[in-house]
């Protein structure tokens, strides 16, 4: 849980690092772009805000620290960089610097991990921005396990930053936005960043909140972790100074 005083709404940018993210996109790499989508993010924000950063994904040394490295392993890849606290801006920019693209992408878990771990459990509104190349590839539902957490509460907000992703995999995001009543920006190109993003964190806003004894069913549900085979040369990344 979350080292920060109770704020009425918290934010916590989930950043994908999976290995697809050192792809080529346009003259750069994916990354690259993600990290300027975030820090457009932050430079929306006030530093009274309070803002954290996970990561889809793990730099490589820290995936086989984590032990052998097969899909239970590779499909719970994620940290927890900077809690969401206030005055934190500086501090989450500072962490974009030691991430490298590695690992793929169990975007079901990490969201259940995020809502159960990261936001503080008072806070009215639970507000997710995720940045990311692409949709699940862990066998995992991330569209059915958000839509069955929605039926019982509204305090959660998902809000996509997509950066070159398929037509098949824009079609899974957008039902975590649609489910959530957040919103989805498609960065097709790297030249309309900034304003794109400017645009999305004008527009979010949130329904009133209301109380449920259910939320715990829900959110305590672990979702079941992919079973099929990994290739471990596919999602860990090597590189050369």
């Amino acid at each position: 849980m979350p080292l920060c005083a109770y704020a009425k709404k918290e934010t916590l940018i989930i950043l994908d690092q999976s290995a697809s993210m050192y792809e080529t996109f346009i003259n750069n790499i994916k990354f690259h772009y993600a990290q300027k989508a975030v820090i457009s993010v932050l430079n929306s924000l006030k530093d009274t805000d309070y803002i954290g950063l996970r990561t889809i994904g793990m730099n490589p040394e820290r995936i086989v620290m984590k032990g052998f490295v097969d899909n239970e392993v590779l499909c719970t890849a994620t940290e927890r960089l900077n809690d969401i606290s206030p005055n934190n801006r500086h501090l989450i920019k500072n962490s974009l610097a030691g991430i490298i693209p590695s690992g793929t992408s169990p975007i079901q878990y990490v969201l259940h991990t995020a809502i159960n771990n990261d936001f503080s459990p008072n806070a009215d509104q639970k507000e997710i921005i995720l940045i990311t190349d692409g949709y699940e590839n862990c066998n995992g539902d991330p569209c059915g396990y958000i839509r069955q957490l929605m039926r019982i509460r509204n305090d959660i907000k998902i809000s996509i930053i997509s950066i070159g992703a398929s037509d098949e995999d824009i079609a899974g995001l957008k039902c975590l936005t649609s489910a959530t009543n957040g919103n989805f920006i498609n960065i097709p190109t790297p030249y309309n960043i900034e304003q794109s993003v400017k645009s999305m964190m004008a527009n979010l806003s949130y329904p009133e909140v209301e109380e449920t004894t259910q939320t715990q069913q829900v959110t305590n549900t672990m979702p079941a972790l992919n079973n099929s085979k990994i290739i471990y040369k596919n999602y860990l990344m090597e590189f050369n100074e």
